[in-house]
């Protein structure tokens, strides 16, 4: 299957790879996210021997006897044992004093359960090797707390990593080249219910309509993600407190502390706190703050940052019952649909525009360029009230407000007044004005407004 996106990711990874001398990284992230895939490719493209080993939970023994199999296929050598996982390791970084050779330890922190002060036998091999062997040496992790506790200053392998990947979800537009045939409103769907999980975009079949990807992928009897996002979902929070009540929280609607608080049962705030701070270091959820209040925390709140994973607890965690004994279609119909056009796929729409801006901005397109994106939590002294713009950006030339409108009508002239008048009475007037649009526009004129279109937004290049 192509491999898609992570482009600045593979020329980093490439970088490391073509390099005469001994080079090495960490990759880590959330499952599903692409890290093996990704250095595969990378391997794969650079024509050099290469071993990427899937460590297992069992014993050193299964590991080295697992290791021993892969390295005699891989070097095409016989008569090979080891007595220890650690003496496997350095045959590899000697056997690549006179010889090209990449490596990797995939899943990481499974073997390093098992292995005790592993850390410190790999970081002595490290120190011994680095100056007269060339192999390009790699750890990947899905555990989070673990790959970042290697990275700290009291780990023995602080240092030792000259490159360091946290791999995080495709955006929009890198997401739909997995279903790049799918029409433009289509893919907003898509990525509404999927998100930017490679493992689950790669799942989706073009032949099928939306609706029948959703049901046979996360919401039917047999759908075969939602196997898949409850039990990663049970592996991760095995030890994680309350975080079930959180998750449901938030996908229902939940945003700010207080109301995940309040929503969630949760007895006591500092309870509540715990598990919000784990679950962000575990990138499940993601901390959301005004650009113009980053350290007012009534005014900021909380996301989901799976969208599989907020689809599941917005739509199927409390139905379960009624959803193993109706049909699909059914279930579909009276249980996700008008919500999930009306409610999630908008709100996903300008999460796309703002990822639209970044990547525009990222590129150089945007002059002056941005130096902030999010929301914009506002003042009207004229009404006494107060109230949040949900896309803002921020440059030397001030801030620009954008409206979103996921809407069958064209953004008109009577709109676009409201939004000049409701601009006029907050605290960040004057502001430039910015409009996003699924269906485009019907305007007289257009007095320097940006104008975004969802064509615009998927024919970037």
């Amino acid at each position: 299957m192509a491999f898609y996106g992570r482009e600045n990711e593979q020329e980093a990874l490439n970088y490391i790879i073509q390099k005469d001398d001994f080079g090495s990284g960490l990759i880590f992230g959330r499952r599903r996210l692409g890290k093996t895939e990704l250095l595969k490719h990378c391997f794969s493209n650079s024509n050099k021997p290469f071993i990427i080993y899937q460590c297992n939970q069992e014993n050193e023994t299964s590991n080295i006897l697992d290791l021993t199999k892969v390295i005699r296929e891989t070097l095409g050598v016989k008569n090979l044992a080891f007595d220890t996982f650690v003496d496997a390791i350095e045959y590899l970084f000697e056997y690549a004093m006179n010889n090209e050779l990449l490596f990797a330890i995939d899943e990481y922190p499974y073997i390093r359960k098992i292995i005790n002060g592993l850390d410190s036998k790999i970081q002595r091999i490290i120190d011994n090797f680095q100056n007269k062997s060339k192999i390009k040496f790699f750890i990947l992790g899905s555990s989070i707390s673990t790959m970042e506790d290697i990275q700290s200053e009291s780990n023995p392998l602080y240092r030792r990593f000259e490159l360091t990947l946290l791999l995080k979800e495709m955006d929009y537009y890198d997401s739909q080249k997995f279903y790049s045939s799918f029409s433009n409103e289509d893919k907003v769907m898509l990525y509404a219910a999927f998100g930017g999980v490679p493992y689950y975009n790669k799942q989706i079949n073009d032949k099928l309509s939306v609706k029948d990807n959703i049901i046979r992928l996360l919401s039917g009897q047999f759908s075969h993600l939602l196997s898949e996002v409850t039990s990663n979902i049970k592996e991760e929070l095995t030890k994680v407190n309350n975080a079930y009540s959180v998750f449901s929280s938030i996908a229902m609607g939940a945003f700010h502390y207080s109301d995940i608080l309040s929503k969630s049962g949760i007895k006591t705030s500092t309870s509540l706190y715990d598990t919000l701070e784990i679950l962000e270091k575990m990138d499940l959820i993601h901390y959301v703050c005004p650009i113009n209040d980053k350290k007012n925390k009534k005014k900021s709140g909380y996301g989901l940052t799976d969208s599989a994973v907020c689809f599941y607890y917005r739509y199927i965690y409390h139905n379960l019952s009624i959803k193993n004994i109706i049909s699909d279609d059914l279930f579909y119909e009276k249980y996700i649909k008008d919500d999930f056009l009306h409610t999630v796929v908008p709100k996903t729409f300008e999460k796309i525009a703002k990822e639209y801006l970044i990547r525009k901005n990222k590129n150089g397109l945007i002059v002056p360029y941005l130096e902030d994106i999010g929301t914009y939590w506002y003042d009207n002294p004229k009404e006494k009230k107060n109230g949040q713009f949900d896309l803002v950006t921020k440059s030397s030339d001030g801030y620009t407000v954008y409206e979103v409108k996921y809407t069958n009508s064209k953004i008109d002239n009577r709109i676009i007044n409201e939004e000049v008048e409701q601009l006029k009475n907050t605290s960040i007037y004057p502001a430039k004005l910015g409009f996003v649009s699924k269906n485009g526009f019907n305007i007289t004129y257009d007095n320097d407004y940006i104008l975004i279109t969802l064509d615009d937004i998927y024919d970037f290049n």
